[in-house]
């Protein structure tokens, strides 16, 4: 997964992340979030000292945040909506610690063709927003420590579901594209997916668990995840279960990875039959923008159209959306798919190199298989037939 410029403050000198990490001996002293109440005052774990450190590190860390903030009439709302989520994640281990384990549970309610969207998914998970609910509550408690006017409970619970969708974006979106761009199969009938240029998010999804949203909106299919990616990321898993040896990950779910670029992957697993065709590839910020980035992915695209395999690409913007069809347009693409993605990550953030552009994970998808065109005689196969949605920011 390409690394971009939209990544912003994030990264050890993100003021949030700093201040989570130096103060959650403090602020979850036993590994979840408290309240004031549970920590300062007689007899409790810290004294004056240490409660009025914590309130200057707040508006440290907040002025620090100011800096980095530009304002733009074109995103006022999303920026309105990062100043609280940027507060909110300075709260260390805000979001549940079972999340993983309590999502594993849940099945969904409904037929993955009927959740077209983030509130479709929330009504089926009551729960995690109860739990959501419990640790708006000591937020709260916390707040008078920023400085700032406390927004409401509400604001506080909606900004703890968009963290909640940065996390989810990848395995509910990739669950989705295999319920929607996959051959039916019957009940217990397996379907492939491989996954290219994986990097640490990917790898976190399944290390975490949360790759069982993949299954739940997969109920009546086994799922093998294949990771394909010379990232150092990949490279563990790529010991772990290599192509020989996949690894049951769940009773419903066998896990692959492979150490490399996936044009060569193809070459020694799947054209010596080693390894089935996958039902549909896809990967995740590819940064196809980026020069220098497209051509390590050229000689996959062209193998990907040739061989007429399904194929989804995520990105990032607006921006970034429209560069990477301008790439896929010169080598004849045929689109069956290119818009906004709902299942996009809600926490949205500004892009550093532009104040008036916004990024969020998985922003947009570009689905796409075979060409238009056929490259021997340069004529035209078909008109392509694609559903598109405007592209918003």
């Amino acid at each position: 997964m390409a690394n971009v410029g939209g990544t912003g403050g994030e990264g050890n000198k993100y003021p949030p992340s700093e201040f989570s990490q130096k103060y959650a001996r403090v602020l979850a002293p036993n590994g979840s979030l408290v309240s004031p109440s549970d920590v300062f005052g007689e007899g409790k774990l810290f004294d004056k000292d240490i409660e009025d450190k914590t309130r200057l590190a707040f508006k440290v860390t907040l002025k620090k945040l100011d800096k980095l903030n530009t304002l733009s009439e074109i995103n006022k709302e999303h920026l309105a909506r990062e100043k609280i989520d940027q507060i909110v994640e300075c709260f260390p281990n805000t979001l549940p610690k079972d999340l993983p384990e309590t999502l594993g549970k849940i099945k969904w309610t409904k037929k993955a063709a009927e959740v077209s969207n983030w509130t479709d998914w929330w009504e089926m998970h009551e729960k995690i927003s109860k739990s959501l609910t419990k640790q708006a509550v000591h937020i709260r408690n916390w707040w008078d420590f920023t400085g700032r006017p406390y927004p409401g409970d509400e604001e506080i619970v909606d900004s703890l579901k968009r963290l909640v969708s940065g996390v989810l974006t990848h395995p509910i979106t990739i669950g989705k594209i295999i319920d929607t761009y996959t051959p039916k199969r019957k009940k217990d009938k397996p379907k492939s997916i491989h996954l290219m240029g994986t990097d640490r998010p990917e790898a976190t999804m399944i290390y975490a668990g949360f790759f069982t949203e993949i299954l739940a909106a997969n109920p009546l299919n086994p799922i093998k995840i294949t990771l394909v990616s010379p990232d150092p990321a990949n490279k563990q898993l790529s010991h772990d279960c290599g192509p020989k040896s996949p690894m049951l990950i769940n009773q419903r779910c066998k896990l692959t990875a492979w150490d490399g670029f996936y044009h060569d992957f193809w070459q020694k697993w799947i054209k010596t039959k080693k390894v089935e065709r996958p039902d549909v590839v896809m990967g995740i910020h590819p940064g196809l923008h980026a020069e220098g980035v497209f051509e390590f992915w050229e000689p996959t695209l062209d193998l990907l159209l040739e061989e007429n395999i399904p194929t989804v690409f995520s990105v990032f913007n607006t921006e970034e959306f429209n560069a990477s069809l301008l790439r896929l347009d010169g080598m004849f693409a045929k689109y069956k798919y290119k818009g906004v993605n709902p299942f996009a990550s809600t926490h949205v953030k500004q892009t550093p190199h532009n104040p008036d552009v916004c990024w969020a994970s998985n922003g947009y998808l570009i689905v796409f298989q075979g060409r238009t065109v056929d490259m021997n005689t340069m004529t035209l196969i078909e008109e392509p037939s694609v559903v598109e949605l405007e592209a918003e920011d």
